[in-house]
């Protein structure tokens, strides 16, 4: 096989280099972004701080906006996107930041129309989608978040808490299996995310079948698990159930679950069986 040339190797040497003044806004910008969207907000914060790259002032302060966001500092994130927006009405970026921050901040008709919007100018944004689709299950409007969830999962489906949110979606509407098989696929995506698996044992046992806990190895989080199982239980009328997982819990970790024991008071007060 013939070698490359030293022209050829100088080239892609320079190829990997990324000199300060090559640095420019658009792909700072980008790399911000990037940073956000992957969760890397302490590097995203240390980038912004940054003296040394000139940025736009409008997408500087879209970006701080969007970390604040992130960072779950929402009444912070919903006044700079407000402020934002009436510079720039029509960018359905901050249609689509301003309408997450609304959401959670218990603002739903603010956040439906802002992400209305948003979808409606960029229909490739699965975080407006998945905000929609939250809105429109709140509201019980279970066609439309179905429409809302599956565009978003199209768009993004590698997303654990999105597939979680679809499933406790289907959860509601006890659709057991459609959510308990949700739940499996976040879990394939982030084993150790416990939300998933707590809703995965609520599915379960609220369509009459017993979650696997035998394969959990920490005695704190198997209770936690044996006493959703029960609450799950209770919820759907097997008074039986849910004071064998109730009981199992004491008994997995009779020292640090005391909530186990103040449900099953509760159900052997139920069925008239209290001291």
């Amino acid at each position: 096989m013939p070698r490359p040339s030293l022209l050829v190797l100088a080239l892609l040497g320079c190829a990997t280099l990324a000199p300060a003044a090559e640095l420019t806004s658009t792909f700072f910008t980008a790399a911000v972004e990037r940073a956000i969207a992957g969760n890397r907000l302490l590097q995203a914060e240390a980038m912004l701080d940054r003296t040394d790259v000139a940025i736009d002032g409008q997408d500087r302060a879209r970006l701080i906006a969007s970390l604040l966001l992130a960072q779950h500092r929402d009444q912070a994130a919903s006044e700079r996107f407000q402020a934002l927006l009436k510079q720039q009405p029509g960018d359905c970026r901050l249609q689509s930041g301003a309408g997450i921050a609304a959401l959670r901040l218990n603002q739903p008709e603010t956040a439906e129309a802002r992400l209305n919007a948003a979808v409606a100018s960029c229909p490739g944004d699965a975080d407006a989608w998945g905000a929609l689709a939250v809105i429109n299950d709140k509201a019980g409007r279970w066609e439309r978040s179905a429409t809302a969830y599956a565009k978003a999962i199209a768009l993004k489906k590698d997303d654990p808490a999105l597939l979680n949110n679809a499933g406790v979606s289907m959860l509601a509407q006890r659709r057991y299996a459609d959510a308990a098989r949700l739940f499996r696929q976040a879990l394939l995506l982030d084993p150790s995310n416990q939300r998933a698996k707590n809703n995965l044992d609520i599915a379960q046992v609220s369509a009459g079948a017993r979650p696997s806990f035998d394969a959990e190895e920490d005695s704190r989080t198997r209770a936690e698990r044996l006493n959703n199982a029960g609450y799950a239980a209770l919820l759907a009328g097997d008074d039986k159930a849910a004071a064998e997982y109730f009981a199992e819990a004491i008994k997995d970790n009779p020292f640090q679950f005391e909530i186990a024991e103040a449900n099953l008071s509760n159900v052997a007060a139920l069925d008239g069986s209290a001291p």
